[in-house]
């Protein structure tokens, strides 16, 4: 079998130079990847030195984020990645970046969200101090089976800054999510959350799978290498006015 080629972006990062908290996350990425399967953080910056972890936090953090997204995509490709990961569990830029990639965008957030909608009724783990709420999405075919929010109120920087203390939080409000919301699965709304050192046990300590976006998205892109299943042209073409620069990507 072929080696797989994934990147999961990440514009502020030095590709293949990776030290500190973006080699930590790079190994944990190779760590759910199968053998055959070559996955790197994919970034733009060319200075080791200038490699950093970018912050996205809110609506227009990810707004701002996006045109930078596309140009590190469009790279990723270009470079013959098979697929590309998104560094968000909000998902910000999925329809440009499918209407300017021809490979899969495996936006991370929305994969285990489905995955955990699969499962029944489900919940959702996020920053914030907006404490839990319920909430009624029932689509057709059961997704998505999302009963209710919780903020375990640590920001994205204050997970990043008390790991310990955040995932205390996360099992304290997985917990709430079975007893008050009788969820069935959780999933996470933020993916420094999905990188915390011990992130894969809180399903085992809230007593339902818990759906890490980060491993999930891992395994959809190489389910969709495996299968050759690339989004359509059609619904997603190239804008007109980019033809003459993308229309050989």
């Amino acid at each position: 079998m072929e080696m797989r080629k994934i990147a999961f972006l990440m514009a502020s990062a030095s590709t293949g130079k990776l030290s500190g908290e973006l080699a930590r996350r790079e190994k944990i990425l190779k760590s759910f990847a199968s053998e055959e399967t070559q996955i790197d953080m994919f970034g733009l910056e060319k200075d080791p030195e200038k490699s950093h972890l970018g912050t996205i936090a809110s609506g227009f953090d990810s707004a701002m984020g996006v045109p930078t997204m596309i140009r590190c995509a469009i790279e990723a490709e270009k470079a013959g990645y098979q697929a590309v990961i998104g560094s968000c569990a909000g998902d910000p830029g999925v329809r440009p970046l499918r209407e300017v990639l021809t490979i899969p965008v495996i936006p991370s957030g929305t994969v285990a969200r489905h995955m955990c909608s699969m499962m029944g009724r489900f919940s959702l783990l996020s920053p914030g101090r907006e404490g839990s709420r319920s909430v009624d999405m029932l689509e057709r075919g059961g997704l998505m089976n999302l009963v209710s929010r919780h903020g375990i109120g640590f920001s994205v920087l204050g997970v990043r800054e008390n790991p310990d203390k955040a995932y205390e939080a996360m099992v304290r409000e997985g917990k709430n999510a079975v007893e008050e919301f009788r969820a069935g699965s959780v999933t996470y709304g933020c993916m420094s959350m999905a990188f915390l050192p011990r992130a894969l046990k809180l399903g085992d300590e809230i007593g339902i799978p818990a759906f890490n976006p980060v491993q999930t998205a891992v395994k959809m892109a190489e389910l969709y290498i495996d299968l050759g299943i690339k989004h359509s042209k059609l619904l997603h073409p190239i804008p007109v006015r980019l033809h003459k620069h993308l229309g050989n990507v």
